[in-house]
């Protein structure tokens, strides 16, 4: 009986860490060890291949960014995705530097499956709305590095409600990861 228990507790454990904290299995290949970002290759697919959203976290200046495959193809993804903050006419906002950040580690070429998810920490400097430094973004734009074009990545609260109004100084975005498991940052 202790033996089944055993079994069945490894088993549960191996499936919650192929899972990591996104509760969706990871079906990506990734190449042994990792390539410095000039080395990543060109994808096949482009930004309208994404669905790439951000979700706030409990930390006012956390977000996890997520990128799913919505093609019906493998697509590459070469590290980072580029965020553009926007103002509510839609217009970038090219004021806020936005950095990437080799965390939580070194960019890896991913290979993402059609409909599963690769994840990124995204750590945002807040500012006081009336701040001349600071500018209030009511969207993000998203392109994954290497691929043409860009897409409306929403940003979510804590509750299902859209966020629409963020004081921004500035912005990092951390490299694409297989799991969400230690992106944040």
């Amino acid at each position: 009986m202790l033996k089944r228990i055993g079994t069945a507790t490894a088993l549960l454990g191996g499936t919650l860490l192929i899972t990591g904290c996104s509760g969706q299995a990871a079906a990506l290949t990734h190449a042994v060890g990792t390539a410095p970002a000039d080395e990543i290759s060109a994808s096949q697919c482009a930004a309208t291949d994404f669905r790439i959203e951000l979700q706030a976290q409990p930390d006012p200046s956390r977000y996890l960014l997520t990128t799913t495959n919505t093609s019906d193809q493998a697509c590459r993804l070469g590290g980072w995705v580029a965020l553009t903050p926007k103002d509510m006419t839609d217009e970038p906002i090219e004021q806020v530097p936005s950095t990437n950040v080799e965390v939580p580690g070194a960019p890896q070429d991913l290979t993402l499956a059609p409909g599963r998810t690769a994840f990124a920490g995204v750590h945002v400097e807040l500012g006081d709305k009336q701040d001349s430094d600071t500018y209030v973004t009511s969207g993000v734009d998203a392109s994954p590095t290497d691929m043409s074009g860009s897409v409306n990545a929403p940003v979510r609260g804590l509750t299902p409600e859209p966020v629409t109004e963020i004081p921004l100084r500035g912005l990092q975005v951390g490299t694409l990861q297989p799991s969400a498991q230690g992106v944040l940052f």
